[in-house]
């Protein structure tokens, strides 16, 4: 142990442990060095990764309610395709480590990250273990930077133009994590300090949202004077708040990456800072809106809390409580005092990336240049440097000064030149002005009904409004049904086709027999009689009595063959066919009635008038029934 002992002092012991300080010893308590180090990291990823529910609440309550679960799908797309380019490529343009190519800016090597396969010896098992747990810390901080992007393009962005637009955003993300957490990194030598992300996440994700946000130009009336973009959840905003600052706890208190050789000292020290950046930055925001507004405003509260815990990123391991403090309160005054400046210059921010990202993460780097004080045991820290109130020089306020200008300008121009190459390729970046007044709910995940109701009702009934949104929704809802609709009559034309074909063959049949049953217009079936010349009354041996009914005629004919038509041969069109039955009846019980004669050569049935003179009736007191069995 006393070799250990002798690491422990010494005070070049470098916090970012990509490769863990005792890497090159090999005992049983080394064994245990690693499993302290490796559990703190880890439990503070799992709790890194909530951050990811937060940040979709947040948004989702700040957007309005046709966009919110767009919002929500983004953000867990930042997690699946910007984890997939952080494993691939990111990683090892952060920490590669191929010695032939190993320079200040950029890191080569580790692609397609395999600790298993880089550590395949028995000797280096504690380094490999090691490995996957750095590699999933690293993971988690990354994909927060392009989560911060989704919320700056919300309501504008098309999903799949996202997707590639996260993934740039990583990519981006890792040349500023070489330069600040790299042992060989440019700024890293120069003893820049930044514990927790401050610039190489939060500046990198503020500054490209930035960036989006003004090259997308503002959501479609967003600065009319009758506009009005509400909150289409505060509870939801404040739960993701609630989830953020849960969140925060495990990268702070993570970024001193482990507990042995003295550094849990700085994790409870940076778990501190962030409680009492929150509690100032909060009390500020709520008495700056008390003064302001007589009210408190939720979007203040939320901009006020966030944007204290993102300036005390930078400097939260060797942070007093009174620096948090302080730190805190002026960055809610910064965060607050920008969202006027945004509306005046038109910059449409529907989640406060601006106020709460970028703003903060620029004053927590200057602050580190003047509040920053070394620390008793390990110097190491911050590099052997202290800020201006203890040191009263100027050099670690410069290289912060210096970080911060290259990466606000690396950002920027990389941002802006992955949003230009996005909307001018095929899948194109912004959404359409129909797509916007639909929402993305609607539009990219089919949604309908289920928020459309509530975008309603947040926004102001006035006439002109709710004709627009109705008038789009009508017209949506007609596109979405047309395809189909047309599928079903073009099926229900060949339907009525195919029974048309099939009539017309059994009526041709029909009347080529010229007897039987022949089916008229509407699909019933008329029983023609013969002629009466053609067949003669049977009647019983007395020569009295009802007519026997013909072997092959039913009755005899006493109407001429009717036209097939549907207004005379329709049972329920043609009123006579009641009469003929009543007159059957008759005939039945009083014998024989007398008939009309009907000429030989009758009219060919086509040439037959259809209307209903055409019939020769009975005279009509033969129609009526004499008998109490006839009216049955």
């Amino acid at each position: 142990m006393e070799g250990m002992g002798s690491i422990f002092n010494a005070s070049a012991m470098q916090i970012v442990q990509i490769h863990h300080y005792a890497e090159n010893l090999h005992s049983s308590e080394v064994d245990k060095l690693y499993q302290d180090d490796a559990v703190w990291i880890i439990s503070s990823s799992f709790i890194i990764f909530t951050m990811h529910s937060g940040f979709g609440l947040l948004e989702s309550g700040s957007v309005s309610a046709k966009d919110e679960v767009n919002i929500m799908v983004k953000n867990v797309v930042d997690v699946v395709f910007g984890g997939l380019s952080y494993w691939s490529c990111g990683f090892g343009f952060s920490y590669g480590d191929y010695e032939p190519w190993r320079n200040p800016y950029i890191g080569f090597g580790k692609f397609f990250y395999d600790p298993t396969r880089d550590y395949d010896s028995r000797e280096s098992i504690n380094q490999e273990g090691w490995s996957y747990a750095s590699f999933l810390f690293q993971l988690s901080l990354a994909t927060t930077a392009s989560t911060i992007v989704s919320g700056a393009v919300a309501e504008r962005a098309k999903l799949k133009s996202y997707i590639l637009l996260g993934c740039i955003v990583i990519l981006i993300q890792a040349l500023p994590a070489h330069w600040v957490w790299d042992k060989e990194g440019v700024f890293y030598k120069k003893g820049v300090v930044d514990f927790a992300g401050c610039s190489a996440v939060h500046m990198v994700g503020g500054i490209i949202g930035l960036i989006a946000t003004v090259y997308l130009k503002p959501r479609r009336n967003r600065f009319n004077e009758d506009s009005v973009h509400q909150m289409s959840s505060p509870t939801n905003a404040l739960l993701g708040t609630f989830l953020l600052w849960w969140g925060w706890f495990g990268i702070n208190a993570g970024s001193v990456w482990g507990i042995t050789g003295g550094r849990w000292r700085l994790g409870a020290r940076a778990a501190v800072a962030t409680i009492m950046a929150s509690i100032g930055g909060g009390a500020t925001a709520i008495t700056i809106s008390f003064v302001k507004t007589k009210k408190l405003q939720v979007n203040f509260l939320i901009n006020g809390i966030l944007s204290s815990i993102v300036s005390i990123t930078a400097i939260c391991a060797v942070s007093r409580p009174w620096h948090a403090l302080v730190i805190g309160s002026i960055s809610s005054v910064f965060s607050i005092a920008i969202l006027p400046v945004l509306d005046r210059l038109h910059i449409d921010d529907p989640v406060g990336i601006v106020p709460i990202h970028l703003t903060s993460s620029i004053w927590g780097m200057i602050a580190v240049g003047i509040f920053c004080e070394q620390d008793k045991y390990l110097t190491s820290a911050t590099n052997n440097m202290s800020g201006l109130l203890y040191s009263w020089s100027f050099d670690l306020l410069l290289v912060q000064l210096l970080c911060t200008f290259t990466i606000l300008l690396y950002s920027a121009a990389t941002g802006f030149l992955a949003l230009f190459l996005i909307s001018k390729s095929p899948l194109g970046l912004r959404v359409t002005d129909y797509e916007e007044q639909i929402g993305a709910d609607v539009i990219e995940h089919g949604l309908a009904g289920t928020n459309v109701a509530r975008y309603v009702l947040e926004k102001p009934l006035s006439t002109r409004t709710f004709q627009t949104v109705t008038k789009a929704i009508t017209k949506w809802k007609m596109l979405a049904k047309k395809k189909s609709r047309q599928k079903r009559m073009e099926a229900a034309k060949l339907k009525r086709e195919a029974e048309q074909e099939t009539f017309a063959q059994a009526n041709g049949a029909a009347l080529a027999n010229g007897n039987g049953a022949t089916p008229n217009g509407n699909g019933n079936v008329l029983h023609h009689r013969n002629n009466a010349t053609n067949n003669t009354n049977t009647t019983n041996s007395n020569g009295a009595g009802p007519p026997k009914r013909n072997s092959v005629h039913a009755f005899n004919n006493q109407v001429a063959p009717l036209a097939v038509s549907s207004t005379v041969t329709t049972a329920r069109n043609a009123p006579s066919t009641g009469r003929r039955a009543e007159s059957t009846a008759i005939e039945m019980e009083g014998g024989p009635l007398p008939t009309a004669p009907v000429p030989q050569e009758a009219a060919p049935v086509e040439n037959v008038p259809t209307s209903s003179a055409a019939v020769q009736r009975k005279p009509s007191w033969e129609s009526k029934p004499s008998s109490a069995a006839s009216r049955k």
